[in-house]
């Protein structure tokens, strides 16, 4: 009986988990007729940091749709005219003059840290993107995409920075060839 129970239990943790996963697979293999229809929602900023748009992440995301090599894109106008349709929510900005300082065991690493940390800035992006099908709204892929940057730079270079870098990993992320199985 508890053999049973184990397998059973098994079972169900093993198919929640595919599940779980399989959002995270990239949908580029999709698409066969070029050029994709995007329609790119109102982009939505819960941050509570104002420094980041979605006017400047919606930029960041047609220039990063647009030199996609592997898929022809088409950003439109109407959800109607789209084949998918984009949301993202701005869910984190932090620029830092200085890295965030992780105390380490040695006190060699801690100095080697301090200094590493002092000579750069660090800008951190995270945003939910939900890709729908646009005609009948099917989920097709959710993800949060999360970026950071170390270099040196104002807050103002840092922003299209990361909404670059950012908005780049998505559309590798989600419309990027599948893995093989």
């Amino acid at each position: 009986m508890v053999k049973k129970l184990v397998v059973v239990f098994c079972l169900i943790a093993f198919s929640g988990l595919a599940a779980a996963f399989a959002q995270e697979e990239p949908i580029g293999r999709m698409f066969k007729t070029e050029p994709v229809k995007v329609y790119i929602k109102e982009i939505q900023n819960q941050s509570g940091q104002n420094t980041v748009t979605p006017e400047i992440l919606r930029k960041a995301l047609e220039q990063s749709l647009n030199q996609r090599r592997a898929i022809k894109f088409q950003v439109v106008k109407t959800p109607a005219e789209s084949d998918v349709q984009i949301a993202a929510v701005i869910t984190k900005y932090q620029y830092l003059e200085r890295g965030p300082f992780k105390p380490n065991p040695g006190i060699g690493t801690m100095l080697l840290e301090a200094a590493a940390t002092a000579s750069h800035n660090y800008v951190e992006l995270a945003v939910d993107y939900t890709v729908t099908d646009a005609r009948g709204e099917k989920q097709l892929w959710q993800k949060t995409i999360s970026e950071y940057i170390k270099k040196n730079m104002t807050p103002d270079e840092s922003i299209p920075l990361i909404c670059d870098a950012g908005t780049r990993a998505f559309v590798w992320k989600c419309f990027g060839k599948a893995s093989l199985k």
